[in-house]
């Protein structure tokens, strides 16, 4: 749990810290006078002033701030005003310096995923909104293969028996014992469904196999180069939809007197650092099996 706590303070103040520094980056564009670029919440521990600006580490490391010439002070007219005052920019100039922090976290993002995705071989996570059972990987010259089954896709019955725990599939084409197989499988949101028959095939170990290996998460692949270039920019662009729909859900359950499943859609601090060391786990964690 220590370590949670710890990977969650850090992935908070480099985030923050990115974001501050959009709005850093903008305001020197635009000749805005910085009086203070700080790393952490004050009291300020230490500082040193380099230029015209003071760039700080403050005692509690929960983020970071941008102090800027008359941000905080009452409005002026323009004529008083210092010609590096924040007030006295024009408004499409003030606009941009507070966007850009939003725009640097995107950036952020997106760099971040684009590595994940090139170290796992443009192959990656991807959530989803209720507990379900995807194909992992498909085994060539196996017969899945040859059904065109594919990586992401999502089991929802086999031979008319509903899938319910990540178990059954496997259990369900077990109990076949090498007889034809009959799949009901959709797209990784669960749309597009689909019947394949599949033939399990006897391998030198005397088993009967299809030649997939199920995972409790679904997994994306990118396989065109111009998929591959923009597939942290796509994956970003995925999760934010995701989000949107998932707090559509958590809403109308509210809406509907649903508290359980709302108690169960939100969290604070301590369960974002466990989900993100969920995260971690899974990335690193390869849930399939072969059968």
């Amino acid at each position: 749990m220590v370590i949670s706590i710890i990977i969650f303070i850090l992935t908070l103040l480099v985030l923050v810290v990115i974001h501050e520094l959009g709005h850093f980056i903008m305001a020197k564009r635009f000749g805005i006078k910085v009086e203070e670029f700080g790393f952490g919440i004050p009291p300020r521990l230490i500082g040193k002033k380099i230029g015209e600006t003071i760039y700080s580490l403050n005692a509690l490391p929960l983020g970071g701030f941008v102090r800027l010439l008359g941000e905080d002070e009452q409005s002026a007219s323009k004529k008083s005003l210092n010609s590096r005052d924040f007030r006295a920019k024009p408004v499409w100039q003030r606009i941009v310096v507070v966007v850009a922090g939003v725009v640097m976290n995107l950036i952020l993002a997106w760099a971040i995923f684009y590595t994940v995705i090139i170290y796992q071989n443009f192959r990656i996570i991807y959530p989803t909104l209720d507990q379900a059972v995807f194909v992992g990987f498909v085994e060539k010259n196996f017969p899945a293969e040859a059904a065109g089954i594919k990586v992401g896709d999502r089991i929802l019955k086999v031979d008319d028996r509903q899938v319910k725990s990540f178990d059954d599939p496997r259990n369900f084409i077990r109990d076949k014992n090498g007889q034809p197989v009959s799949l009901t499988i959709s797209d990784t949101q669960g749309q597009n469904q689909r019947n394949v028959t599949v033939t399990p095939k006897k391998t030198d170990k005397e088993e009967y196999l299809i030649g997939v290996g199920f995972s409790p998460v679904a997994i994306k692949e990118y396989k065109t180069p111009l998929g591959k270039v923009f597939s942290g920019i796509t994956y970003s662009f995925d999760l934010t939809k995701l989000t949107f729909v998932g707090l559509g859900k958590t809403f109308h359950d509210l809406f509907l007197g649903n508290l359980q499943s709302v108690s169960q859609s939100v969290s604070g601090p301590v369960g974002l650092a466990n989900i993100l060391m969920s995260c971690l786990f899974l990335l690193w964690m390869e849930e399939d099996y072969c059968f």
